[in-house]
């Protein structure tokens, strides 16, 4: 039989993990094997996940970090703890419906798939559904090349967590460490190596939308956007895998890195929070990052709202951020 393990890196989330954890414990289909990751946060979020599991009477293994290391190492400490045929990876301040495990599960074996995914529902901190994130899978099966090309598009989440890998197609330490973003380069890349991924449109995964989190925050881990597209950018662009690939990684490059830096950049300014020196660097670096040449690019793949923020940030970052205040 198909054996499931989860890894939990558990890090400041002592208000959520409980809910996270009985989330685990609820599973139909129940996991295997379960993998705490202590990453050192201070406070009592790793005592309340294991006194959740000592509860219920459930094994588990606890594996503490020599200190911080971020989401990205804490994954892959807990990773190389699972001898499980297929690997999940949950945040300890989410949660996920009874029937995750047993639906992803069922879905990658009646499609032979190496990767199974659902959607989203993005969540705030009353459990009140804000989106969902997922668009509507074309197919219940699409190759895992077809795949990828749906994440660069944007057209699917690289979340994490909403997956089933086979153990197989992650190798031994699959995520960025030491840097923030470190789920979109490392699902493309398990997306191209794998040859099918089965896609499952019933959102049942809840992801929690904290104002101040990673990703609605401005501080210099903002920057680490710029290494996970090179990353991307060596992944797909100019591999001869086509022009619309090309095409389409430089819609996510002014999409997902320089439009969301600028955003989050001047949002805090908005707020009188931004650090006038970081702001700066912020805003630099972004249009550093635009070319008019792109244009043309840009209107081939059909990335309309990708050329207005390239022309406005070009000509009048001032504007920009003046309509961005009121959006």
């Amino acid at each position: 039989m198909t054996t499931v393990g989860v890894v939990i890196p558990v890090y400041r989330c002592a208000d959520y993990v409980r809910g996270c954890i009985e989330s685990v414990l609820a599973q139909t289909r129940p996991v295997d094997q379960i993998v705490l990751v202590d990453d050192r946060g201070g406070d009592r979020s790793i005592d309340i996940a294991v006194a959740t599991l000592r509860e219920h009477g459930r094994e588990h293994r606890v594996i503490t970090q020599p200190r911080n290391g971020g989401l990205g190492r804490a994954r892959n400490t807990g990773l190389a703890a699972l001898t499980t045929d297929l690997v999940w990876f949950l945040d300890s301040d989410d949660t996920a419906a009874p029937e995750f495990v047993d639906t992803l599960v069922t879905a990658m074996t009646d499609a032979d798939a190496q990767l199974s995914v659902t959607r989203t529902y993005r969540v705030d901190e009353h459990d009140q559904v804000l989106q969902i994130d997922e668009a509507r899978p074309v197919a219940g099966v699409v190759s895992g090349a077809e795949y990828a090309h749906e994440l660069l598009r944007g057209r699917a989440k690289a979340y994490a967590c909403t997956k089933l890998f086979e153990r197989a197609s992650l190798g031994s330490r699959p995520w960025a460490e030491d840097q923030a973003y470190e789920d979109i380069a490392t699902s493309i890349r398990v997306a191209l190596s794998v040859e099918r991924v089965a896609t499952v449109e019933t959102p049942l995964y809840r992801y929690l939308y904290r104002e101040g989190s990673l990703s609605t925050a401005f501080s210099p881990t903002t920057f680490d956007l710029f290494t996970a597209d090179a990353e991307v950018r060596a992944l797909v662009a100019g591999q001869g895998r086509g022009s619309d690939w090309d095409r389409d990684y430089l819609g996510y490059h002014y999409r997902e890195v320089l439009t969301s830096i600028a955003h989050v950049a001047m949002r805090a300014q908005h707020a009188a929070g931004a650090d006038p020196m970081l702001y700066r660097t912020a805003i630099a670096r972004v249009r550093q990052g635009i070319s008019l040449s792109d244009v043309p690019v840009l209107w081939a793949g059909g990335h309309r709202r990708e050329i207005v923020f390239a022309l406005l940030m070009t000509f009048s970052p001032a504007l920009y951020s003046a309509i961005l205040r009121f959006r």
